[in-house]
C-alpha cells in the first residue's frame, strides 16, 4: 500500500492534480467576465464514478469580509435545465465562513438570468450557458452585473491556486503546536478520523498534530513500525471521504455514521469482527487495487463496496 505521504509531498500531489486539470479540463468551463475580481483561482471539481460533475473558480477573498467574493459552478453538457437547491448551496457557503452570515429570511425567484435565491447580502444564480448548468455564489457585485463566459486557460487560475495553498500551509507552520487533549491507543485513531466525519469537529490548524499522534498511537496498538500505521489511517481517510461522497445516509443527521466510524475502528485498530466485514474487505481490495498498477477495474470494485455498506445501513433499521 502507498504510505502516507509527508505534508510536501500531499502539497505537491495535490499542485499536480491541479495542472494536469487546468492541462485537459473534462468540459468547457465557464468563469466571471464582469466585473473584474481578484485574485481568481481554481477552487476543484468533484467527480462521481470517475466522471467529472462540477467544476468551481474561485474569484476574491473569502476571509476579506468587506470585499467581493464569488464562485462559479460548471456542470457537464447536458445539464442545463436541471434543478438545483440554491438555498441549500448558500447554507453550505455560510456555514463554512465563505459568505457572511445572516438572519434575513430567504427569497427565491426566477429572474431574467435564470433562478436566484437571495439571504440577506449574499446570493446565489442558476442560468444555463449553451446547454451546460452555471450556478454563481456570491456577495457583493449584484447579481444582474454578474457577466459570465467561458475561460480559455485555466493555468493562470491553478498557479493563483498554488500559491493560496502554499500561503496557508506557511501560515500553519508558523503557528505555535497546539495542545491536544489527551487521548491514547485507538481513542486517539477516533480523535483524528471524527475531523472527516459530517458534523464532526474541525481540526483546523491541529490538524498534523492530530494525523502524527493517530499514526503513533495506532503504531503502539498494532504493533506495527510508522509506514504500516501511515498507510492504515491513510486509507481509513479516504474511506471515510468515499462515504460521504457515495453513502447518503452518511451525511444523514439521524444517519449510523457514528455506527460505521466505530466499526472501522473496531476492524482495523482492533482487530474486532464487526457487522461491515464485507463491506471493509471489499475496501481492502479496492484500496489495494488503487495503489498499484492492475487489471482489476476499480469503479466495479468501489461499487461492489458501496453495495455493501448500503447491505449493512439496511440490516441495521431492519
Amino acid at each position: 500500500m502507498k504510505r502516507m505521504p509527508s505534508d510536501p509531498e500531499r502539497l505537491e500531489q495535490y499542485q499536480q492534480r491541479l495542472r494536469e486539470f487546468a492541462a485537459r479540463p473534462p468540459y468547457p468551463v465557464h468563469g466571471l467576465r464582469r466585473p473584474v475580481v481578484a485574485p481568481a483561482a481554481l477552487a476543484g471539481w468533484e467527480t462521481e464514478n470517475e466522471e467529472t460533475v462540477t467544476a468551481t473558480l474561485a474569484y476574491g477573498d473569502w476571509r476579506d469580509t468587506d470585499g467581493p467574493y464569488l464562485t462559479v459552478t460548471t456542470e457537464p453538457p447536458g445539464s442545463a435545465g436541471r434543478r438545483a437547491d440554491l438555498l441549500k448551496a448558500l447554507l453550505r457557503e455560510i456555514r463554512a465562513g465563505r459568505l457572511p452570515r445572516s438572519r434575513a429570511e430567504p427569497i427565491c425567484r426566477t429572474s431574467p438570468q435564470g433562478e436566484l435565491c437571495l439571504l440577506g447580502d449574499s446570493w446565489a444564480l442558476r442560468t444555463a450557458i449553451g446547454d451546460q448548468a452555471v450556478t454563481v455564489l456570491g456577495h457583493g457585485p449584484a447579481p444582474e452585473d454578474v457577466e459570465l463566459g467561458p475561460v480559455a486557460d485555466l493555468l493562470p487560475y491553478v498557479l493563483e491556486r498554488n500559491a493560496q495553498v502554499a500561503r496557508l500551509a506557511a501560515e500553519q507552520r508558523a503557528l505555535p503546536e497546539p495542545q491536544l487533549p489527551p487521548a491514547s491507543g485507538v481513542a486517539a485513531v477516533r480523535a483524528f478520523l471524527e475531523t472527516f466525519v459530517p458534523g464532526g469537529p474541525d481540526a483546523g490548524p491541529a490538524y498534523r498534530a492530530l494525523a502524527r499522534r493517530a499514526v503513533t498511537e495506532l503504531g503502539k496498538v498494532l504493533g506495527c513500525g510508522t509506514e504500516q500505521a501511515e498507510d492504515q489511517i491513510y486509507s481509513m481517510v479516504n474511506q471515510l471521504s468515499q462515504l460521504r461522497l457515495r453513502a447518503p445516509w452518511f451525511t444523514e443527521r439521524d444517519g449510523p455514521r457514528a455506527a460505521a466510524l466505530e466499526e472501522l475502528l473496531r476492524y482495523v485498530g482492533l482487530r474486532q469482527p464487526v457487522a461491515s466485514e464485507t463491506a471493509q474487505l471489499r475496501w481492502e481490495r479496492y484500496w489495494a487495487a488503487q495503489q498499484q498498477v492492475t487489471d482489476e477495474n476499480t469503479a466495479e470494485l468501489l461499487a461492489d463496496w458501496v453495495r455493501a455498506w448500503v447491505d449493512w445501513a439496511v440490516e441495521r433499521e431492519s
